[in-house]
């Protein structure tokens, strides 16, 4: 990426609604996603950002060929349109979203969730044919790690270890839900989680991460329309009764040990800074990126 482009080297000739514009095309140009005059208002990190200035400071830029316009779309000018791709990957995501919804559905129904949230690609309303279903899930303190061997065991035997519909990636519990590493990737993610399943939570945990309103000021909580209460069923119920005591407190302890000492073994190719924040590991959290998709984002931004 040029960074003649950046909004930084480019402050002295750019008006500051103008510079804003082009960082969020920036960002979105790493995941070749083209952006309409009302996404770029939602994204402006300048609050209060209203639409006429926008649309004013997307001409401009036009009339200095630093950005392309196809159809409703703005990107960047090197690039080819994206405006198609874009387009597909919205029709598909509508597709997939029932599927999300019955799996995150599925996922709710688990011992010890407190809530469940689409994250990835579909959060944004954007999906192609090799795409997983991310979801983010929030549990009960203290049986984080026996909730994700439940679920990720329930994967395995049932759905024979498919990632398409059932990507558990993220985990985190309701005493800690504030997310430690701080930046445009996580705070785009943070923005744009759609929550399924327990519409207070996900307040709650929108207001432990206001840092991410820093970066997206205008950009607001997620519509609640879809996203239910977590119904207590009777296996949940009868889990969570089974592992309340000493024996699911054990077995959390185990399960964090057994899966962190595998992937100690299985990714040794990423370095132990990296493995941090990729395969971030305790009692409270389990994240597991390990192809460091937040590292190489960030890196493309700073080249």
């Amino acid at each position: 990426m040029n960074t003649d482009q950046s909004p930084a080297n480019l402050s002295v000739e750019l008006s500051l609604v103008e510079a804003g514009v082009l960082k969020s095309l920036l960002y979105f140009d790493i995941f070749q996603y083209p952006l309409t005059a009302a996404e770029l208002k939602a994204l402006h990190p300048i609050k209060n950002s209203n639409l006429e200035d926008i649309s004013l400071a997307l001409n401009r830029l036009l009339e200095n060929r630093r950005i392309h316009q196809h159809g409703e779309f703005y990107q960047l000018p090197e690039a080819p349109s994206y405006a198609d791709r874009r387009k597909s990957g919205n029709q598909l995501a509508v597709q997939r979203m029932q599927r999300a919804l019955q799996r995150s559905r599925l996922v709710a129904a688990f011992p010890f969730v407190k809530a469940v949230m689409i994250s990835g690609s579909l959060s944004k309303n954007y999906m192609e044919a090799g795409s997983d279903i991310d979801f983010f899930i929030i549990t009960a303190p203290g049986r984080l790690w026996v909730t994700r061997t439940l679920l990720i065991a329930f994967k395995k035997i049932f759905l024979f270890n498919s990632h398409k519909d059932f990507c558990l990636n993220y985990f985190i519990d309701t005493d800690h839900l504030e997310i430690e590493d701080k930046n445009i990737f996580t705070a785009t993610e943070v923005a744009f989680l759609l929550p399924t399943h327990n519409p207070a939570l996900y307040k709650a945990f929108r207001a432990a991460n206001t840092w991410a309103d820093e970066y997206y000021p205008n950009h607001g909580l997620r519509c609640l329309e879809q996203c239910a209460e977590v119904e207590q069923g009777m296996f949940k119920r009868l889990g969570e009764w089974l592992l309340k005591g000493r024996l699911g407190e054990a077995l959390d302890a185990r399960f964090m040990r057994l899966t962190m000492g595998r992937w100690q073994k299985k990714f040794t190719h990423l370095e132990p800074s990296r493995f941090e924040v990729a395969m971030r590991s305790r009692k409270y959290v389990s994240k597991h990126h390990p192809s460091a998709f937040q590292d190489r984002v960030i890196g493309k931004l700073q080249t």
